[in-house]
């Protein structure tokens, strides 16, 4: 059986497409535990005319936030995988039963989420989010970014028992990637390269504090990746992180960064802690995108491009990945 799991706070203009799509799913062997992060709109009256047996709703009395009434949810459900569901977004007919037919054929299986399309408010289509697939590339590229959307991820909750993982409730703005940024280093996570999820971006999600908050947190997550690879990070270290991932203040010369990707590369060298050939190809598309998104020109991205092949001494060439990676525009009919 698989457990639903979602925390619902102010929730009501989108919480029944979001439970709607759960229940018009192909495969029927499900539970949903909604928890009520003591909502103050419509959210609880719109999930009282919900009469499915299969549908268990709690409530906190005080609000606690969404890692707490997450963590809340999975205790309370029963399910051999978890699959989240924020309550805004919605899925694809099909979905469950697609990943639960992968985690049953790959019993050694973590997790399993899904490529998304993010979606207006009104949950129309606006692109494709693509992301790596297998265990060892999802590894590399967490380094550098979040790389699962939440509500596309089903767990074996035997894993998550077995690792003591649940939602850390101290970062509160970004409590997903601190979890992910834990979990794939002690299981195999994968991802199917079919749009089942949709992903509403709101005008909350959007907003500078919402923003502001979450890149607060994410600095906090970096560091701990950067001790777990075997820096005490400086703090010309860590804004050439930042830099690097798309979140410093663009104050460093692309000098800074290019040397620091060496850096990333020979610390892994020494203590492997990924793949040397994919997380050499991860830096390289990193940076390359960092190149892009600073406007560095065409002909010096290319030299500096090369400058890192060189020195990194280290036979890869990632960018065909850059065509099953990118996020496409969704056309419009």
């Amino acid at each position: 059986m698989v457990s639903v799991i979602m925390a619902a706070y102010n929730a009501g203009e989108f919480i029944a497409r979001a439970l709607d799509s759960v229940f018009s799913q192909t495969f029927d062997g499900f539970e949903v535990v909604v928890v009520d992060d003591a909502s103050t709109d419509a959210t609880l009256q719109v999930l009282e005319k919900y009469k499915e047996e299969r549908l268990t709703v709690l409530r906190n009395t005080t609000r606690s936030g969404a890692a707490f009434s997450r963590n809340r949810a999975i205790e309370a459900s029963k399910g051999k995988y978890i699959a989240i569901l924020d309550a805004d977004d919605f899925w694809a007919p099909g979905k469950l039963q697609a990943q639960v037919d992968f985690m049953e054929k790959n019993k050694r299986a973590s997790g399993v989420g899904t490529y998304v399309y993010e979606t207006d408010r009104e949950g129309v289509p606006v692109k494709m989010l693509r992301f790596p697939l297998k265990p060892e590339q999802i590894k590399c590229s967490t380094f550098f970014r979040c790389s699962f959307v939440h509500s596309s991820m089903l767990l074996r909750r035997s894993f998550l028992v077995d690792k003591n993982l649940e939602y850390n409730a101290d970062y509160k703005g970004a409590h997903d990637f601190e979890l992910w940024s834990r979990a794939v280093f002690c299981g195999s996570f994968y991802q199917l390269p079919e749009p089942l999820t949709y992903y509403r971006r709101s005008p909350d999600q959007i907003s500078a504090a919402h923003r502001t908050m979450q890149e607060n947190y994410a600095v906090k997550i970096y560091k701990v990746l950067l001790q777990r690879i075997g820096f005490v990070p400086s703090e010309k270290q860590l804004e050439s992180h930042l830099q690097l991932v798309g979140m410093g203040s663009g104050d460093l010369p692309a000098g800074d960064v290019l040397r620091w990707c060496l850096k990333l590369h020979e610390k892994n060298a020494l203590v492997k802690l990924f793949v040397p050939r994919l997380f050499a190809g991860e830096i390289l598309l990193r940076f390359l995108k960092y190149c892009r998104d600073n406007s560095i020109g065409i002909f010096r991205t290319a030299r500096l491009q090369f400058w890192l092949h060189v020195h990194m001494g280290i036979a890869v060439f990632p960018y065909f990945q850059l065509f099953s990676r990118r996020s496409k525009k969704v056309k419009r009919v």
